[in-house]
């Protein structure tokens, strides 16, 4: 019998940042500081109730004691060119040799484009992908991660997504591979205090981010491995997390898939609902999750349709979406295409039951999912998607 030989497609892997995961991790951070030799550092962090925990007092004590000076920096939703460049310019003016990011994916963004923002001749906003014609060098302060909700894996990413909101809003990337973290510190009871809300859409995106990579054009055995444990994780997780806060079982689950998530996107890009994100994310006021989390069952729906067996490349995915429905539900439903209901099914309940908004509630109208349709692009999606497909699955989540 003859054998041919079963090889692997060449790929390529971004720079992850060095990564301490578990409960208790986070402080560990200043010890991990003055180990690099940073006197002088900056701080930005996002919601008031981590500023008021415990974990917050211990780490202004233990930057004390380790003789670290920091600057203290508070972003609100999501980040501005402006309120970065505030940023960099303080950071700047105290000779900040490292910034620490603590908070969810848009305080990691605004500390990320700080970082780089201190080097920056003129607004960061001039080094926007599609905003800015510079392109940015590279240069950076050192920036720390340390994730307080499990979503975006913004800590293991090069890119910083900066926005300004409005009609002629944007919101685009900064990015840069030495824009990856130095370092990640994954915490699960910092997740302990995020609200049920916050829970379930960050989740939801982590789940999003992992499926786009997982059946997307660019994913290799690499990519593969990782997105597969991640939305493995999440599945088992993701709900008792928002049901039950305390859970450290489920945030540690949840914490872990988002970061592969991270992971996933770094390496082999994302699909429709990423590609929509943006363009929606500059017209309302919409919280990135949110937005993912409620798009994804329905964009799950309609790419199957679109999927024709007779193309290879829709074969493979096709069959990712089968193994997905086994790993997401924990079982084998029969054959593949009863596996891929079974996914349809179970992410439709997800989204049920941890009562997802719609896009409505943000203020989004026909007309401006026609607008945002679009402006999306298709990424590295499985399935070709034009502006009118687009538009369709919009209006069915408002």
């Amino acid at each position: 019998m003859e054998h041919h030989p079963i090889g692997i497609s060449a790929f390529t892997a971004v720079r992850v940042p060095a990564l301490r995961f578990g409960c208790g991790e986070c402080h560990a951070l200043p010890r991990m500081l003055s180990d690099a030799g940073f006197g002088r550092i900056g701080i930005v962090t996002g919601s008031a109730s981590f500023r008021g925990s415990e974990a917050w007092g211990r780490l202004q004590d233990d930057l004390k004691h380790a003789g670290i000076t920091a600057s203290d920096h508070q972003i609100a939703g999501e980040p501005t060119p402006a309120a970065v460049d505030d940023i960099a310019a303080v950071l700047r003016a105290n000779d900040a040799q490292a910034v620490v990011a603590i908070g969810g994916g848009s305080v990691l963004d605004a500390g990320k484009a700080s970082a780089a923002a201190v080097f920056a001749d003129g607004s960061i906003r001039d080094y926007l992908e599609g905003v800015g014609t510079r392109a940015p060098n590279g240069r950076t302060l050192p920036m720390y991660a340390v994730p307080t909700t499990a979503g975006t894996g913004t800590e293991a990413t090069k890119n910083a997504v900066l926005s300004e909101i409005g009609p002629k809003g944007f919101k685009k990337s900064l990015r840069h591979d030495n824009y990856t973290p130095v370092a990640a510190i994954i915490d699960p009871e910092l997740a302990v205090g995020c609200p049920p809300e916050v829970t379930a859409a960050s989740g939801m995106d982590a789940l999003t981010q992992l499926l786009e990579a997982w059946v997307s054009t660019a994913a290799s055995p690499f990519t593969d491995a990782l997105t597969e444990s991640g939305f493995g994780w999440a599945a088992r997780s993701l709900v008792r997390a928002v049901l039950h806060g305390d859970d450290l079982h489920a945030r540690s689950g949840m914490a872990y898939a988002a970061y592969l998530s991270g992971v996933g996107l770094a390496n082999a890009g994302l699909g429709i609902v990423h590609g929509a994100a943006s363009p929606i994310g500059a017209r309302v006021p919409i919280p990135h999750g949110a937005f993912c989390g409620t798009m994804l069952a329905a964009s799950v729906r309609h790419t199957l349709r679109k999927l024709e067996p007779a193309d290879p490349g829709a074969v493979t995915a096709l069959a990712k979406y089968a193994r997905a429905g086994e790993v997401i539900t924990g079982r084998s439903w029969g054959g593949d295409a009863d596996n891929r209901a079974a996914l349809v099914a179970e992410l439709e309940r997800m989204t049920e039951i941890l009562d997802l908004p719609r896009l409505s509630d943000f203020g989004v109208t026909k007309e401006i999912c026609r607008d945002v349709a679009a402006a999306t692009a298709g990424k590295g999606h499985p399935a070709p998607f034009s502006a009118a497909d687009v538009e369709a699955l919009l209006i069915e989540r408002l």
